[in-house]
């Protein structure tokens, strides 16, 4: 049978050779809740990393439009 192997299987083997066998044969993680939960949490970073870009410009042009003003009543 010829199937194309991806780079995270891999990735998968070289980490743990036992674990990627277990994936192969369908068999569930024992640690699927810690599982969960980790990507749970990535999914929360990445909705705050997501909004620090935008945030970071509203404070400067606050930062632009506050020198302006005082530049403006001198």
């Amino acid at each position: 049978m010829n199937r194309r192997v991806r780079a995270s299987e891999i990735g998968a083997f070289a980490y743990c050779a036992r674990a990627w066998g277990y994936a192969e044969r369908g068999e569930p993680s024992r640690r699927q809740p810690q599982r969960d939960a980790g990507q749970a949490q990535h999914s929360r970073r990445l909705r705050r990393a997501s909004l620090s870009a935008p945030l970071f410009r509203l404070g400067l042009a606050c930062l632009l439009l506050a020198v302006v003003v005082l530049a403006l009543r001198a």
